[in-house]
């Protein structure tokens, strides 16, 4: 009798457990849908001509192992499409980042979190804050995108 209630908790604990762990993928996604939402409206605030990027292509990142370079790329090149527009329109600043810190912060500790699992259980937390900060980053720039005024694109035609 004794031997049934100790497997009887066991199996309960594991069934809780994996209802936990696909209930934290389930937010996983939705937050990376949310993000994703995110970088695809501040690329539709870029300029076209001045994309690194379209934004339909930040959806890539929901494919599992393709976004393990994807995401690096998507950073990057959102990062770069901000700052060519921004400094079309006058409004860049030298010391600003354009989110590609935060966002190869966040890549590197979610990195770790995946990798080295014993250390991802420190990492979390930072993997989140950091995220959470490109977030905010992204969302203030689809902001200065939409506020700032449009000065017309002078395109090189290489004469």
């Amino acid at each position: 009798m004794l031997m049934n209630i100790d497997r009887f908790t066991r199996d309960l604990s594991r069934e809780g457990l994996d209802g936990i762990a696909c209930f934290l993928l389930l937010v996983a996604f939705i937050l990376s849908v949310g993000l994703m939402a995110t970088l695809s409206r501040v690329l539709g605030r870029v300029r076209p001509e001045l994309r690194r990027m379209e934004p339909g292509e930040v959806w890539v990142n929901l494919i599992p192992v393709v976004n393990l370079v994807w995401a690096v790329v998507t950073v990057e090149r959102v990062g770069e499409s901000v700052r060519a527009d921004l400094t079309a329109r006058g409004a860049a600043t030298k010391k600003d980042a354009y989110g590609k810190t935060a966002g190869v912060i966040a890549l590197v500790l979610l990195g770790v979190v995946l990798l080295l699992p014993p250390a991802g259980v420190v990492t979390v937390p930072f993997a989140l804050i950091y995220t959470v900060v490109y977030w905010v980053q992204m969302n203030g720039y689809a902001r200065r995108l939409r506020d700032e005024p449009e000065e017309p694109v002078v395109v090189d035609e290489g004469w």
